[in-house]
């Protein structure tokens, strides 16, 4: 039988300080990107100066992309810091909607969590260099209680926001719920995260847009 996560004492100020942590090199890469931002979305200096500016696609979403995320994962009795990779693929209409499809796996501070992953659908509005998304989909869950070690299979839904610093550079935050209470030998699991994301894009800004 498998207890809800299980973390040593002190684990919860370790979780919010590693998150606060994470939280604030992101706001960091931020600021050193964000400076660049404008020379990304536009050309020269004036038209006086340089002729007429050439024709810019709007910024798009599409493609594949990878990162990393950090942040917190509540149990609703402990938190626990939560690290790992995302990757995806997006499509993007004309009409600002972007579908797409996300991987990732995590890894949390509980001695009995070997690691925690999905696979989801996403769809979002995309408003510029910012897009806002839900996401849904299968999740799975890795517990080891010091004998031998079994994956479980559950859900996950939830939602978040991304930020377009440089055209394919991006940050994010996303929260998640997750549950597995589907499966006997898990005792009443289900969590919820919120992580920040790092991403990269591999963004063809001239590419065609899904119809």
């Amino acid at each position: 039988m498998y207890s809800v996560l299980d973390v040593p004492d002190g684990g919860y100020m370790n979780s919010f300080k590693l998150a606060l942590l994470g939280a604030t090199f992101l706001a960091t890469a931020g600021a050193v990107t964000g400076a660049n931002a404008a020379d990304v979305y536009s050309r020269g200096n004036s038209i006086k100066d340089t002729g007429p500016v050439d024709y810019m696609p709007a910024i798009t979403w599409a493609g594949f992309y990878f990162g990393a995320n950090i942040g917190a994962l509540d149990d609703g009795d402990d938190a626990f810091t939560a690290g790992g990779l995302h990757a995806g693929y997006n499509w993007q209409r004309s009409d600002h909607l972007v579908l797409g499809i996300e991987g990732d796996v995590n890894f949390v501070d509980a001695d009995n969590v070997d690691y925690l992953s999905s696979i989801r659908g996403r769809i979002g509005y995309a408003a510029g260099p910012t897009l806002f998304y839900a996401t849904g989909g299968v999740a799975f869950i890795s517990l080891d209680d010091g004998f031998d070690s079994e994956t479980f299979t559950g859900y996950t839904i939830g939602g978040g926001i991304e930020h377009k610093l440089r055209e394919n550079v991006s940050i994010g935050l996303e929260a998640l719920y997750y549950n597995f209470e589907d499966d006997s030998d898990v005792d009443g699991l289900d969590a919820t995260t919120v992580r920040a994301r790092l991403t990269y894009h591999f963004t063809d800004p001239r590419g065609e847009a899904l119809k």
